[in-house]
C-alpha cells in the first residue's frame, strides 16, 4: 500500500500544487476527495498534482463521502494517514477523519466554538478576553442597540468579508433576509455557511487590523508571522482588504508583541475544551479608544489570498508544509519541529529585534453580478514577484456582497522603508490594473 495524504476539495480547487510539493517532501502521495468541479478546467489542472482522486456528483462534500472515498483508494493501493483542508467549509470533515486515522488535529469542540463567531465572542467575553458587546440577530427583530457605539455586522458563519459591514442604520438590517437569499444561493460560498444563514451584530472595534498566522502544536502557539491589513474599504455591505503588509507599520514594536500575547492567551483559553492543533488565521483589532486588544475571529485554517507566500518570504517556510508536516509528526521529532518554529518565527525576530523580512500584497476587487470583459495588470515597471489573475474575459462574477477577487499580486519590499512602498505600490495599482465589464 502507498502511504498518502487525503486532500478535501473544494469543486476542483484547494491549493492543490502546493500541497502536493508539501506532501512529496515527507514521501508520501497526494490524493484528493473532490465535490463536483464549477469547470471541467478546474479538475484537469489539479488532477496534475494529484496521485489520485475521487470526485462526488454534489457541489459540496459531506461527512458519507469520506468512507466512500476511503474504501475506493484503499481498493487503488493507497493507505490514507491523514486529511487535508484549506477550505474552511471542510474542515470539521478533516478533523472528523484524522481523528479516526490518528493524526494530530484539532478537537471538535474548538473548532465548532472558533466557527460561530457568536458563541467565540460571548467565550472570549466570559473569559475576561474580550469587552464587545454583542447580540445575536433574531428574524424579523430589532436588538435595543447603544446609540452611542458604532455597531458591526456579519454572519455567525462566513468568510470573503460575505455581508460583513458597519451598520449605520438599524433599518439596514432589512436587507439580510435578501442577504441570506444570496448565501443560499451564492455555489461557490454556500459550503462555508454549513447551513446556518444567522448574523449577529456586535461593537465596532475602532482601530488598526492584523491578522497572526499561527501553528498550535502540544499546546504551544508559534505566531509565524503578523499582517496589518493596511487598506481596507467599507463598502455598502461588505468589507474589502485591499493590501496587507507584513512587518506592521502603524504600531509599534512592543504593542504588536502585546497583541501576540493577547492571542495565545486566547488559543490558551480554548485549549481548555480540547486540543487545539494546526494552523490559525486569526484576526485582532487594536482598539484605540480602550487601548486594548480583540479577537475579531479565529480562522481554523491557513488566511486566503497570498497569505502563505507572504508567511514563506518572510520567514522561509511555507503554512501549508508545515501543517501537513505536523499532521503525522513523529514523537521523537517533535522538539526540533518546535525549534525550528521559534527560529523561524517573525514575531521572536521583533521580540529580539533582529532584522525581519517584509512584503507588500494586495488585493482588488470585481463588482458583483457583472461580466468581465477586458482585465489586465501590465505596470511597465516594479512587477510584483507573484501575480495572481482570478478572472478572464467572459468571467460572470457572483451576485454576492463578498469580496470577489480578481487580482492578488505581492511584492518583496524593503523593511524599513514600509510607509513608502505601501503609499506607492498603492497607486501603482491603481493606475496600472484595469478592469472592464460589458
Amino acid at each position: 500500500m502507498k502511504r498518502a495524504i487525503l486532500l478535501l476539495m473544494h469543486q476542483g480547487k484547494s491549493y492543490t500544487e502546493e500541497i502536493a510539493a508539501a506532501t512529496a517532501g515527507l514521501g508520501l502521495h497526494l490524493v484528493a476527495l473532490s465535490s463536483r468541479p464549477r469547470s471541467p478546467e478546474a479538475m484537469a489542472e489539479s488532477r496534475r498534482h494529484l496521485a489520485d482522486c475521487v470526485v462526488t456528483e454534489e457541489r459540496e462534500l459531506g461527512s458519507g463521502d469520506l468512507d466512500k472515498a476511503m474504501r475506493e483508494l484503499a481498493e487503488r493501493g493507497y493507505q490514507v494517514e491523514a486529511a487535508l483542508a484549506t477550505f474552511e467549509g471542510y474542515r470539521l470533515l478533516m478533523a472528523e477523519l484524522n481523528e479516526r486515522l490518528g493524526a494530530r488535529d484539532c478537537a471538535e469542540a474548538v473548532l465548532r466554538l472558533c466557527l460561530d463567531k457568536y458563541e467565540l465572542r460571548r467565550h472570549l467575553f466570559a473569559e475576561g478576553l474580550s469587552e464587545v458587546a454583542v447580540h445575536r440577530l433574531a428574524p424579523g427583530a430589532i436588538p435595543e442597540l447603544d446609540p452611542s457605539a458604532r455597531w458591526f455586522v456579519k454572519p455567525v458563519r462566513g468568510a470573503s468579508s460575505f455581508a460583513t459591514f458597519v451598520l449605520d442604520d438599524v433599518d439596514d438590517l432589512a436587507d439580510l433576509p435578501a442577504i441570506q437569499e444570496q448565501m443560499r444561493a451564492d455555489r461557490s460560498m454556500k459550503a462555508i455557511f454549513m447551513d446556518r444563514y444567522d448574523f449577529l451584530v456586535e461593537e465596532y472595534v475602532e482601530g488598526p487590523e492584523f491578522s497572526f498566522e499561527t501553528l498550535v502544536l502540544d499546546g504551544r502557539v508559534h505566531h509565524l508571522c503578523v499582517h496589518e491589513k493596511a487598506r481596507v474599504e467599507h463598502r455598502e455591505r461588505t468589507t474589502l482588504e485591499g493590501m496587507s503588509v507584513s512587518p506592521p507599520v502603524s504600531l509599534d514594536r512592543a504593542l504588536v508583541l502585546a497583541g501576540a500575547d493577547h492571542v495565545t492567551r486566547c488559543l490558551d483559553a480554548l485549549a481548555e475544551l480540547g486540543t487545539t492543533a494546526g494552523v490559525f488565521h486569526i484576526e485582532v483589532k487594536y482598539w484605540e479608544s480602550k487601548k486594548r486588544w480583540e479577537i475579531i475571529e479565529i480562522n481554523p485554517r491557513m488566511g486566503g489570498s497570498l497569505i502563505d507566500a507572504s508567511v514563506h518570504t518572510v520567514t522561509g517556510h511555507s503554512l501549508l508544509d508545515l501543517w501537513t508536516e505536523s499532521l503525522l509528526l513523529p514523537d521523537d521529532e517533535r522538539d526540533a519541529f518546535h525549534d525550528r518554529l521559534t527560529r523561524a518565527s517573525q514575531l521572536e525576530a521583533l521580540r529580539t529585534g533582529a532584522a525581519t523580512r517584509a512584503t507588500v500584497f494586495l488585493s482588488r476587487y470585481g463588482e458583483k453580478g457583472r461580466t468581465v470583459e477586458t482585465i489586465r495588470f501590465e505596470p511597465p515597471t516594479r512587477p510584483p514577484r507573484i501575480l495572481r489573475v482570478h478572472a478572464a474575459e467572459g468571467t460572470e462574477l457572483a451576485a454576492s456582497d463578498r469580496g470577489i477577487c480578481l487580482m492578488d499580486a505581492l511584492w518583496d519590499v524593503a523593511a524599513d522603508d514600509l510607509e513608502a512602498e505601501i503609499a506607492f505600490l498603492d497607486r501603482h495599482a491603481t493606475d496600472h490594473f484595469h478592469v472592464g465589464y460589458r
